[in-house]
């Protein structure tokens, strides 16, 4: 039964404690509502029988021996049920298995009917007139100056107490349903009050993820403390393995660069075939170190959190960088960011990824390039426009390949946009690239906002 609860509710804990307190709370009301109604009718039982006695007791004050030996009744009981034929309330009084008297609701009974209805002294349950159960209570006592036993005999339907029965099972019915319903709200609230901290600690691994925190804090119930210590673990080890893997692959490039150049200064001696094809491969060489390089500058969202970035300062800077390296083709550069435009990152990655835009952009252009920023809720909305040939629809995906270059008449390594493309990614936000409006491409960034 367990594991069939556990298949069935596999990805909720709140589900499956539901489910585990449903399996406590539900029998135990059921057992409480059955407890209840075995209560119930062993007091209208007790109360029907005690109501018996009473009538019989009634009837045996009432009774007497008069000189001829014949029992006779002095008076009757007053209910009214007893007058009605066949109401299921009845009295006899029998003398040596005669009936004497009885009561009118009793219609056609004789005396062989004391038989039928008890040999019993005491009470019990049994059928009567139209095959109605009755309650019957029956007692034979000896009178003075009797010679047989008087027998005195009353009933009462048992329909009657069936009825209340139902009817306060009914009643027992919707107060344990309703109890239930209410032991389930409370429990399922109960539940998500103790499954709270869990969702704070999704939010900590988030912010950490997002690079607005360094590591979990220790403000955990003690059943989670354990869980928050291990992963505080896990961080610490997989931010020096990462921290080492960046130093080796840094030294490693580094080591590359400088036996680069002395290859591309000892081939300048060689004649011009063998010199074009080393050349080639060597310019292949210190393309990938240098993709290396941009790679491990790029740091990312930080594991302790990053200021925020004020766009204004990085166009002012690019603005007056790139206004000075395509100061001969007087291209027309805007900037136009929103006051409080800041970006929640390193300003490097910010750097890298606005500076290879906008030199793309500039390379292209024929004589405008205008770079727009803003908020979008939480995210920052970057649009860089040009009005160059753009690249068409279909060729789009493959600038963003490692290296690739739709036209070599401009110079560049083809790595820009791949290491753009890449540094967006770390940050989890989108490059997209489409029509502008200027007649060339448009490149949009979605990136974290400060």
């Amino acid at each position: 039964m367990r594991r069939w609860i556990w298949t069935f509710f596999p990805h909720s804990l709140t589900l499956r404690l539901m489910a585990a307190a449903a399996l406590w709370v539900l029998p135990v009301l059921a057992l409480a509502g059955f407890l209840l109604g075995w209560a119930f009718r062993t007091h209208l039982e007790s109360q029907l029988d005690a109501k018996l006695s009473d009538y019989q007791r009634e009837l045996l004050a009432a009774a007497s021996i008069d000189d001829s030996g014949n029992l006779v009744l002095d008076y009757i009981p007053a209910d009214p049920r007893f007058s009605r034929v066949f109401s299921g309330w009845y009295w006899q009084a029998a003398m040596g298995g005669k009936v004497v008297r009885q009561s009118t609701s009793a219609g056609p009974m004789e005396a062989g009917a004391l038989n039928q209805l008890s040999a019993v002294d005491g009470i019990t349950d049994l059928y009567g007139p139209g095959q109605r159960e009755l309650r019957v209570y029956r007692r034979d006592v000896t009178l003075p100056r009797g010679t047989a036993p008087v027998t005195i005999l009353v009933a009462a339907p048992c329909d009657e107490l069936e009825a209340d029965m139902a009817q306060f099972a009914t009643h027992i019915f919707i107060i344990m349903a309703t109890l239930g319903l209410t032991f389930l709200i409370a429990i399922y609230l109960q539940v998500g009050f103790g499954l709270r901290p869990l969702g704070f600690l999704r939010r900590e691994i988030a912010a950490i993820r997002n690079g607005r925190a360094e590591r979990l804090s220790s403000s955990f119930p003690d059943e989670i403390a354990p869980v928050v210590e291990e992963v505080n673990a896990l961080i610490d080890h997989n931010r020096q393995l990462i921290d080492r893997a960046r130093n080796e692959a840094g030294n490693l490039a580094h080591a590359l660069k400088n036996p680069l150049s002395v290859l591309s200064h000892e081939i300048a001696d060689l004649e011009p075939a063998r010199r074009a094809a080393l050349a080639a491969q060597l310019d292949s060489i210190s393309g990938q170190v240098e993709r290396i390089l941009q790679r491990i500058r790029a740091a990312g969202p930080s594991a302790g959190g990053n200021a925020p970035v004020d766009l204004a300062e990085i166009a002012d800077d690019l603005t007056f960088s790139l206004g000075t390296i395509y100061r001969e083709r007087c291209l027309d550069l805007r900037f136009e960011i929103a006051p409080g435009t800041a970006f929640a990152g390193d300003r490097g990655d910010l750097v890298e990824i606005l500076g290879n835009l906008c030199d793309n952009a500039c390379k292209w252009a024929r004589s405008r390039v205008t770079v727009r920023a803003g908020r979008r809720d939480d995210r920052l909305a970057v649009a860089i426009e040009d009005d160059g040939p753009g690249i068409a629809a279909g060729e789009r995906e493959n600038v963003l390949a490692r290296g690739q270059r739709l036209d070599e008449r401009v110079p560049g390594s083809g790595l820009g946009l791949d290491i753009v493309h890449e540094i967006v990614t770390l940050y989890r936000g989108r490059l997209n690239l489409s029509d502008s409006a200027l007649g060339g491409l448009r490149v949009e960034l979605d990136l974290p906002a400060a």
